[in-house]
């Protein structure tokens, strides 16, 4: 039985057929949506993912249907967007990943599994033992415990679960559909309000516009403001980070499928999630994804004809959507000469970062050791912006890069921990890509490619980016760590489980 075929239970299996079975499911959704349409247009949201969550749930155990429900929450920022502007309250909201915990202990009693501790976990371990220390250390232990607590659920904690659950292939790649789904659903709103210019719409909260936008051109009535779209996160250079990391998972996915139709809907969906994080015009997603490029040329995966044609879409990109050459072309000005002003010449924006990037290894050099403590760098960023002496800034702000700022909220031994969790993680993933070469097992080799160019991607834009939102990254290292510890055995368990279930 191939991967694609849906294994149905045997009750239901003999009196069922599975297109009878989704005949029936297709008609009473279809049913429903109409009715709910002329209601309330956030009751036709609700009706389909309720459908979806009951035919995946009848068509997946209930461990693994949990897993993949709770990633797919976890990328499309469902829980906080509910919580936001769909009155839910936030303990409930918040909770939502601890549903983990399910089918954690399903393979720890049913399936007696032994408890997964891995290198990467007791490194995230020693950088928790930092952050406490810093905390202790920090101006204000109380200003301080948001960050430490948001790394133990968000970061330790996620990572821990998902390590501890997704245990076989097959469970692995259904996650990863459920990211590129999702993220094919928000960039999609996106692009559709684009299209449409419904930027006053918030599409239920999963297409937010934030800030007043770029100006674009100057007419004879002013100038033309275009908004940047920020999804379900609600900040756009996240968004677009966020997005970006999809790609190069997707496009793996789609080149590792043996169904055509399956390679397909994973370009698709892959289109999707780049399209409406590229409407960000996020200058430091348009650099990571032009880096991606240049490795995977590097590596062979796009040949000197298929790049040609890369470079053709992203012409007609530009031609489409001419503001992304306009947003990219302002950070000439990062590399200006003195003579033609230099940072001084830059947007405001650009400003700010240095000033904020510049504060932040100050901050590191007066704490080298553990920083100034989670979340403090905040409290120091007035002080010191006066020091770089670019750009006044009196108001608390991040960093806006991950290595300065993790440098001075962690110090010397926060930096080199959380560097190492990258070099170990990259490392794992270009070893299980070349042993799953070795035993022409593409589909394996294929995610740990895409994997390892997402983390890549990760690390580009975080020159440009804070290290916040982190439930997003712990989870792309978390599935990282369990596609680079997959075995050959458990590969044959896998077809022998789906022999038993055949008669084989």
């Amino acid at each position: 039985m191939s991967q694609t075929e849906i294994v149905i239970p045997s009750p239901l299996k003999n009196r069922l057929s599975i297109t009878t079975v989704m005949t029936i499911i297709s008609i009473a959704l279809a049913i429903a949506v109409g009715l709910a349409s002329t209601l309330n247009p956030f009751l036709v949201l609700a009706v389909v993912v309720f459908f979806a969550i009951v035919v995946l749930f009848g068509l997946l155990k209930l461990p693994n249907f949990i897993v993949i429900f709770v990633a797919f929450v976890i990328y499309t920022n469902t829980s906080v967007v509910m919580i936001k502007f769909h009155g839910v309250p936030p303990t409930l909201g918040y909770a939502l990943p601890l549903l983990l915990v399910i089918p954690f202990l399903w393979e720890l009693i049913v399936n007696k599994r032994q408890v997964k501790v891995n290198l990467v976990f007791v490194l995230m371990l020693v950088y928790l033992s930092i952050l406490l220390l810093g905390s202790a250390f920090s101006r204000d232990i109380s200003l301080a415990m948001p960050g430490l607590i948001n790394y133990v659920t968000e970061g330790l904690g996620l990572y821990f679960l998902l390590t501890n659950t997704i245990r076989t292939p097959k469970l692995l790649k259904n996650v990863v559909w459920s990211l590129l789904i999702g993220g094919a659903i928000i960039g999609g709103l996106s692009l559709y309000q684009q299209v449409t210019g419904t930027f006053d719409n918030n599409y239920w909260g999963f297409a937010q516009v934030t800030g007043r936008g770029f100006t674009a051109d100057e007419t004879l009535q002013g100038a033309v403001i275009q908004p940047r779209v920020s999804g379900p996160i609600g900040e756009k250079n996240r968004f677009a980070q966020v997005m970006l990391m999809l790609v190069p998972i997707g496009l793996f996915l789609a080149w590792g499928e043996q169904s055509k139709r399956l390679r397909l809907l994973a370009f698709l969906l892959t289109g999707l999630a780049f399209v409406g994080g590229s409407l960000a015009f996020s200058r430091g997603a348009q650099v990571g994804l032009l880096l991606l490029i240049v490795i995977m040329t590097f590596m062979r995966y796009i040949q000197i004809r298929q790049l040609l044609i890369i470079v053709l879409g992203i012409v007609l990109l530009l031609v489409a959507f001419p503001q992304n050459a306009l947003r990219f072309g302002s950070l000439e000005a990062v590399f200006a000469s003195e003579e033609e002003g230099g940072l001084r010449s830059a947007d405001g924006a650009i400003q700010g970062r240095a000033t904020e990037m510049l504060a932040a290894m100050f901050v590191f050099m007066d704490n080298p050791i553990v920083g100034v403590g989670p979340g403090m760098f905040n409290y120091e960023m007035a002080e010191y912006s006066r020091i770089v002496g670019l750009r006044n800034i009196i108001s608390t702000r991040e960093a806006h890069s991950l290595y300065p700022g993790v440098a001075a909220e962690t110090g010397l031994l926060g930096f080199i921990t959380l560097m190492a969790i990258f070099i170990f993680t990259l490392k794992g993933l270009a070893q299980a890509r070349k042993y799953w070469l070795a035993r022409n097992n593409t589909q394996l080799a294929n995610l740990s490619t895409g994997f390892f160019l997402a983390i890549i991607s990760y690390m580009t834009t975080g020159i440009f980016l804070h290290f916040a939102y982190i439930r997003y990254f712990w989870l792309i290292i978390a599935l990282s760590v369990v596609v680079s510890g997959f075995k050959e055995s458990d590969v044959a368990g896998e077809l022998e489980a789906v022999d038993e279930r055949s008669g084989v």
